[in-house]
């Protein structure tokens, strides 16, 4: 049985206004914490894209550095997305920006550049 939780997420994260998107994808980190821990999902593929997405958020806002991560580039993309949408709105800082290239981009070039 496949979970299917990323095309519900990104539509959800495109209805709400910028300014509440981090209290929305910090609640979904959780949720999805929970559902790990109580064994009613597994870590991997959608989970893991969007548990990263919701990590980074978290740590521009603190500062912090989050390990490269490589998505989906149609995740990727929708995360780029929304983390403009967040600079914008004031809601990260700008550094996230290269942050966010740091954690994704290159994570993903890496793999592409390694392909025959």
């Amino acid at each position: 049985m496949g979970v299917h939780l990323f095309n519900p997420f990104s539509k959800m994260i495109d209805r709400v206004p910028a300014g509440a998107i981090v209290a929305v994808v910090k609640r979904e980190a959780q949720m999805l914490a929970e559902d790990l821990a109580k064994g009613r999902m597994s870590l991997g593929g959608e989970v893991h894209s969007i548990l990263s997405f919701c990590r980074f958020v978290e740590a521009s806002q603190s500062g912090l550095e989050v390990p490269p991560v490589t998505l989906p580039m149609t995740d990727t993309a929708f995360y780029r997305k929304t983390t403009e949408r967040l600079v914008s709105a004031g809601e990260l800082p700008s550094a996230a920006r290269e942050q966010f290239d740091a954690v994704f981009s290159r994570a993903t070039l890496k793999l592409l550049s390694s392909v025959p």
